[in-house]
């Protein structure tokens, strides 16, 4: 006879077996099932808002060029005109001495998807549907999110800066890295861009392929020492062929994240490491992009803005700044930014006026003459003034968002951090660890940059005013997450 303890070894192992069974059953039906999240909303009006701008035609031969320049994880102070010692970035410090330079301007998020969706469409990124870091297709972390429910890719009712500029005439390129999802329909391609030349992810993840618009060029795993030259021969090649029409291109650039791989010239030596090596070749592009455009012979209005993706991670500076990639102290999201336009004299001048990656769609749409879309929440405002000489409203709030919460916002000077949990002195937001909250904090951003001193026993009224602020954003984002207009 079978004693009780076999009897109830052999049922728990049925109970398990079955559990896998309905485990797998569950994963499978999810994958089967899955739909990206929000994917056909406000498609007609996408199209309608586009076909309205093709036919008004704003863009003409006397329309700008404009080039976008993102760097991948590079710091508040990794650049010779914010403070870099031991980096050399000649031609990018040129670029700002002969342009503006922006001292207070933040990415959107403090990490890689969600900062470049929020920074194509002048939206926070969680109204995109893209709040978190987005994997290759089938990667455990693609079928976690599948499973979950999350967004692999950006969803096609958004309407990127390419889409309405190529509604307007615009030749449109992506050169470098996308990471807004590696499948259709939210390739370059499919998101107005005529030409994508680059990476769909970040280096770090695999199989990373090299692809020119929808064929892949060179398999994994790509020569990344050549990429930063690659991609700048790529936007020369396409301004040089696209001269009888205005040409938008985004050069959203593989480095400074790790793994770090410098070209051959610069090896070796800067006295900043191989962190050095990689930036001299960044600034390198930089240079030879902008010699092309002063250099060439078709006189056509320019602008360049020049920007990272957020602050930096194992290597880099945040400068003088707290924290660095992936939090929402100042060094995770404060960034350089920089922008020259070749009509007008900007003549270095610094900007102390907050502004934030959202603001980037809104403020090319000014310039090129093209109305914002009405039936969504643009998030972002035109910067266009400052560009003039002019002012904008300073007195704005700028919201930190981590995911799909506000956890800091900026206002009237100040920064308030709500209660979070803390790691090593880095406030971060994960959920079941309430032993380790700390908080909130208050910090007077004009005279404590580095947000070493709470003042918020000292500035009650200010944290509570603030504190509203951040409530009723998360509170919006709760009732009307993607920020559509009825």
């Amino acid at each position: 006879m079978i004693s009780k303890l076999v009897r109830s070894l052999l049922a728990t192992m049925v109970l398990l077996l079955l559990l896998v069974v309905i485990g797998a059953a569950f994963i499978g039906f999810r994958l089967l099932t899955y739909e990206v999240s929000g994917d056909t909303d406000h498609l007609a009006e996408k199209a309608s808002y586009l076909e309205a701008i093709s036919d008004s035609s704003p863009a003409s031969a006397i329309a700008p060029n404009v080039v976008l320049i993102l760097f991948d994880d590079l710091g508040y102070g990794d650049l010779g005109i914010y403070g870099a010692q031991n980096l050399a970035t000649p031609n990018i410090d040129r670029v700002a001495r002969n342009g503006v330079r922006f001292n207070q301007y933040y990415a959107p998020s403090p990490y890689c998807t969600p900062s470049r969706a929020a920074l194509l469409t002048g939206r926070y990124a969680p109204r995109t549907g893209l709040p978190f870091v987005v994997a290759p297709s089938n990667s455990a972390i693609d079928v976690l999110y599948r499973v979950l429910g999350f967004n692999t890719r950006l969803p096609r009712g958004e309407i990127t800066l390419a889409e309405v500029l190529q509604s307007a005439g615009y030749a449109t390129a992506a050169i470098g890295k996308w990471h807004l999802g590696d499948r259709k329909p939210s390739l370059p391609t499919d998101f107005g861009f005529d030409h994508f030349f680059g990476l769909h992810y970040s280096n770090d993840m695999t199989p990373l392929a090299l692809w020119r618009d929808r064929q892949q060029i060179e398999p994994s795993p790509a020569d990344q020492t050549t990429l930063s030259a690659r991609y700048t021969d790529e936007v020369l090649e396409f301004l040089l062929k696209n001269q009888d029409k205005p040409s938008f291109v985004y050069l959203p650039h593989t480095f400074p994240h790790i793994p770090l791989h410098a070209s051959a010239a610069q090896s070796g030596r800067s006295n900043a490491g191989l962190y050095g090596d990689v930036i001299a070749d960044l600034d390198d592009s930089v240079g030879r992009i902008m010699e092309a455009i002063e250099n060439s012979p078709i006189e056509r209005d320019t602008i360049v803005m020049i920007t990272s993706d957020n602050g930096p991670w194992f290597q880099g500076s945040p400068g003088p700044l707290r924290g660095r990639k992936n939090d929402v102290l100042e060094g995770g999201f404060r960034v350089p930014f920089v922008a020259w336009w070749s009509r007008q004299a900007l003549q270095g001048r610094v900007i102390d006026t907050p502004a934030m990656g959202i603001d980037v769609f809104p403020t090319v749409l000014e310039l090129v003459g093209i109305p914002l879309p009405d039936d969504r929440l643009i998030d972002g405002v035109s910067l266009a003034p400052l560009l003039t000489g002019n002012d904008v409203d300073d007195d704005r709030a700028l919201f930190y968002f981590k995911g799909e919460t506000a956890l800091a916002v900026r206002n009237r000077g100040y920064k308030y951090l709500e209660r979070q949990p803390v790691a090593g002195g880095i406030p971060f937001n994960l959920p079941l660890m309430p032993l380790f909250d700390k908080g909130p904090w208050l910090f007077d951003m004009a005279a404590d940059e580095s947000e070493s001193f709470n003042i918020i026993s000292r500035r009650s009224k200010m944290a509570s005013h603030l504190a509203d602020l951040l409530g009723a954003i998360n509170s919006e984002m709760e009732t009307n997450p993607r920020g559509w207009r009825e």
